[in-house]
């Protein structure tokens, strides 16, 4: 027996192809599989490419690669699906199909089965539909290979998929086409490798990388189609009636009835897709949004910054040299310990946005987008850029490129003016301490007007770049109730994210700044004051004259995590700390905790709560510095301003370096003369 040396390199793990159409749940069942945690969202184009996922099955490794969805395998753009088919002829494919669409779904199923390849069926969702049990039986029994029930979202049916595998087959279906496509296929199948390959070069481009010949020349194609045409078969519309027919045929026989929640799902539709009643719904929704957020996560972020007054006393307490303890409380504590008091903030606005999305109803609001969108004159398929960019400008950018060139810079350059979550806890701040009750309005606002600047772009480039839009319809998903598990999951993933993200850029630039203070200049300024002031002239017709707010626009440029941070080390840094006790501090901790709670409680009842007390120190720094003019003005400077260097990088990565500058120009100018705007016309 052969022994397998030192050098030689391990056997490669078995691998699983995930293929289904969008949104039937692929990467929920990666992340049941292999315990990971990939971006998951109950819309078309969550999955933009494939992702390998190691996981374990028993003692075995497994390789999981998560595909993006798709309709069909020969369409123009299914060349990663198509690729990974034909790259791995070994890997197990695993089919998911969404029950409350199963007629759909198994279109793609029987095009699959013409691979001639061992496959499984996760039948996803069967709990949202009505069937004549058992249903996956039936299906299982029509198809020739296992087919197992799951519900990917909540881990259901998971053990019995990874056992399945064990009993994958060449499924036994197929559809019945004309007599003369019957045959001219299988003359074509063992030239091509398979049905599905002979059947696509009758049917579409030979040209197709997947069809190219593979096993020796083939007859020509041309002649068979000639044959083919003179016997009156088109063979496009002969493969796709007898797909369509067939799967129409299966789904019956199995016997799924509509979706549940159609009728009540309809309902909704006429509310949230109506001309005049969606877009109004929707900014309520929004509003609504941020009035929760606020409301359950004010009392933590104050709890927060009880935490860290308690923290920079007891580090005031310790015998420690002066410059080491000016840079664990002027630096660290205050730097980093304001932006993570708001982590309560951006876990509780990624857990309502999230339930909003994995529930279908964000989905309907990319609708109405698309819908005015297109009436402007802009790409349809812009929406999800745009709608990405709430959470991070980078994937945005990166999600246009499956777009044509002139779209794909219309949104790539309109994606900055888009408020990303890294801007959020900016937009908080000063909402909250200059003005207060009305902070929701001020937020909202913000979001609003970089979603207004960032169309005015892509119309902008529209007059200016030559071609047309290419406009595309968003496939509308059902409604479903996410479970709480599923929401606070992704919550904290992504709110962890941004820790991640965030945590490296603050700590270095804290430094940077913490030194640069304590670095002194001729004259007597610290480094960084000597720089800012240095710039503060250019700021000072659009009231941010303050250096500390120039030093921390200019930090910012490298990540807006980073503005907190440098305000609060500006801010707060030259300010001495009184010690406190050990039994004191925990006293404060107690006392701010149950505060919190009460608060939270009042917050869910919609009652008025009392945190005001106990607001950031930050907040009231600023509100003693600054007027309520030059806090707007920086807030919409820092909304339009030049975004982080990760979002330029992948303009330039995706549009060019001529374009990334172009951005930045674009980007700047614009912020500035919206800054000029707000601070001459508040009274």
């Amino acid at each position: 027996m052969a022994r397998r040396t030192a050098e030689s390199p391990p056997p490669p793990s078995p691998r699983w192809l995930l293929v289904g159409t969008p949104n039937s749940g692929k990467t929920s069942l990666v992340n049941a599989l292999a315990e990971s945690r990939l971006e998951v969202g109950n819309w078309a184009g969550t999955t933009l490419t494939a992702t390998d996922v190691p996981a374990r099955r028993g003692g075995e490794r497994l390789c999981l690669t998560d595909l993006p969805g798709t309709f069909q395998l020969d369409g123009e753009g299914d060349a990663a699906v198509r690729g990974a088919l034909e790259r791995y002829p070994s890997a197990l494919i695993v089919d998911v199909v969404d029950a409350s669409r199963l007629h759909l779904d198994l279109t793609l199923t029987l095009e699959l089965a013409e691979l001639g390849r061992p496959m499984i069926v996760a039948l996803n969702l069967l709990d949202t539909v009505r069937g004549r049990a058992p249903v996956a039986a039936r299906l299982e029994a029509e198809l020739g290979v296992p087919v197992i029930a799951t519900r990917a979202d909540r881990g259901v049916g998971i053990e019995a998929l990874m056992a399945a595998a064990e009993r994958a087959t060449v499924p036994t279906v197929a559809p019945t086409y004309p007599a003369p496509l019957e045959a001219a296929a299988g003359r074509l199948a063992a030239a091509f490798g398979s049905r599905w390959a002979a059947l696509t070069a009758l049917a579409a481009d030979p040209a197709l990388p997947a069809l190219a010949p593979t096993g020796g020349a083939a007859p020509s194609i041309e002649r068979e189609r000639g044959d083919l045409e003179r016997a009156g078969v088109d063979p496009f519309l002969a493969v796709a009636a007898a797909r369509d027919r067939s799967a129409r045929e299966l789904a019956a026989r199995v016997g799924v009835d509509a979706d549940t929640g159609s009728a009540w799902g309809a309902r909704l539709d006429r509310v949230l897709l109506h001309r005049a009643l969606g877009p109004l719904t929707a900014l309520l929704g929004l509003a609504l949004t941020f009035h929760l957020t606020f409301a359950l996560a004010d009392p933590w972020v104050a709890f927060l910054a009880v935490a860290q007054g308690v923290a920079a006393g007891w580090l005031a307490a310790l015998p420690l040299p002066p410059l080491l303890a000016s840079f664990l409380a002027d630096g660290l504590l205050a730097g980093v310990g304001t932006v993570v008091s708001f982590i309560p903030l951006l876990f509780v606005l990624y857990a309502v946005l999230g339930w909003l999305e994995n529930a279908g109803v964000l989905t309907r609001v990319a609708h109405l987008a698309d819908r005015s969108l297109r009436r402007l004159g802009l790409p349809g398929r812009a929406v999800l850029p745009l709608t990405l960019g709430l959470g991070c400008n980078v994937p945005a950018v990166q999600a246009a490129r499956s777009l044509p060139r002139r779209d794909r810079i219309r949104a790539a350059l309109a994606v900055p003016s888009i408020p990303c979550s890294a801007r959020l806890p900016v937009f908080v701040l000063f909402a909250s301490a200059f003005f207060g009750s009305g902070a929701a309005l001020v937020v909202l606002g913000l979001y609003l007007t970089g979603m207004a600047v960032a169309v005015a772009t892509a119309l902008v480039l529209g007059s200016v770049l030559p071609g047309e839009a290419a406009p595309a319809p968003v496939a509308l998903p059902a409604y479903r109730l996410p479970p709480l598990a599923l929401v606070a999951r992704l919550a904290w993933a992504r709110t962890a994210s941004f820790l991640r993200s965030a945590g490296g850029p603050i700590l270095v630039a804290v430094a940077v700044v913490w030194a640069l203070l304590h670095l002194t200049a001729p004259g007597g300024r610290s480094l960084f004051e000597a720089v800012a002031q240095g710039l503060s002239p250019l700021f000072a017709p659009i009231g941010l004259g303050d250096w500390r707010l120039v030093g921390s626009l200019i930090s910012g440029i490298a990540s807006k995590e980073i503005v907190l941070g440098s305000l609060a080390v500006s801010y707060l840094g030259q300010t001495a700390t009184a010690p406190l006790g050990g039994l004191a501090g925990l006293e404060r901790l107690g006392a701010g905790l149950l505060e919190a709670l009460r608060s939270t409680g009042s917050g869910l009842l919609g009652l008025p709560t009392a945190m005001a007390a106990s607001s950031p120190p930050l907040a009231t720094a600023l509100r003693a510095a600054l007027p309520t003019a030059s806090a707007l003005a920086f807030l919409v400077f820092t909304l339009l301003y030049l975004p982080c260097v990760a979002t330029l990088t992948a303009i330039r990565q995706q549009l060019g370096a001529r374009w990334m500058w172009t951005s930045a120009a674009l980007q700047l100018a614009t912020a500035y003369l919206a800054a000029w705007t707000v601070v001459r016309l508040w009274p």
